[in-house]
């Protein structure tokens, strides 16, 4: 089940394969920070190695360095698909962008 971006229409946008550390945090718990993991991003959303604690729905506050915005977890994969262990976000804030400022290009 997925809400907003679902796997397919993430994967239809342009994808470009990343490993960058990032910091999390629930929109209703922003002083309590989890180190974690984006393994693509594109225009719209990113995808997220797996984080206990992490719904379907949930709202996220994803930060990369000085940059901080807000994500909707759009799907989670399931186990024994090919996108187990990965979320999906959805940017919320599509004027922000977070990434490493070499990466625009790459996803435009």
């Amino acid at each position: 089940m997925s809400v907003g971006l679902n796997p397919s229409q993430f994967l239809k946008n342009s994808c470009v394969p990343v490993a960058l550390p990032v910091k999390i945090s629930h929109q209703h718990e922003p002083h309590r920070v989890r180190p974690g993991c984006i393994c693509e991003i594109s225009t719209k959303g990113a995808k997220l190695m797996k984080l206990d604690g992490i719904n379907l729905g949930d709202v996220l506050w994803i930060s990369r360095h000085t940059r901080r915005a807000k994500f909707k977890v759009a799907w989670i994969g399931q186990p024994g698909s090919e996108l187990e262990g990965k979320i999906g976000v959805e940017l919320l804030e599509p004027e922000k962008f977070i990434w490493d400022d070499e990466l625009r290009a790459k996803i435009a």
